[in-house]
């Protein structure tokens, strides 16, 4: 399944503030690397290797941490499926994931029903009515 634009934005936050902190954190970082104590900035070049390692262990992390998605797959049996703004999607029984028999509800973008189609042995036909 495609991401839905709320998770596309809640990835590209997180991936901005990974970017941010990183670029922060090589702004930083070699500083505390030297024995003197002063302050000084990086150049160019130290800041952009910084930047990227600070970014890929930071990604990494997050990525490994990440919790685990709950499986797309339908469980066998009768099921009701709904989208995000609640609306029936499908209804009817299903097999290794697949919808057999049932209905199947399309809506257009502005989320009136454009059609109904019926699913006989997996294979969807359109409403005529």
């Amino acid at each position: 399944m495609h991401p839905s634009k709320k998770e596309i934005k809640k990835q590209l936050t997180q991936a901005l503030i990974v970017l941010v902190l990183s670029i922060g954190g090589a702004l930083l970082f070699p500083n505390f690397l030297k024995e003197n104590k002063s302050l000084e900035l990086p150049n160019i070049n130290d800041i952009v290797l910084w930047t990227l390692v600070i970014f890929a262990v930071l990604s990494t992390s997050l990525y490994i941490n990440k919790p685990k998605e709950k499986s797309d797959k339908v469980p066998d049996g009768y099921h009701e499926l709904y989208n995000e703004n609640d609306q029936v999607t499908k209804k009817g029984m299903f097999a290794s994931g697949r919808q057999i028999n049932g209905t199947k509800r399309v809506y257009k973008k502005d989320g009136t029903l454009s059609h109904i189609e019926n699913c006989i042995n997996g294979v969807y036909t359109k409403d005529v009515s």
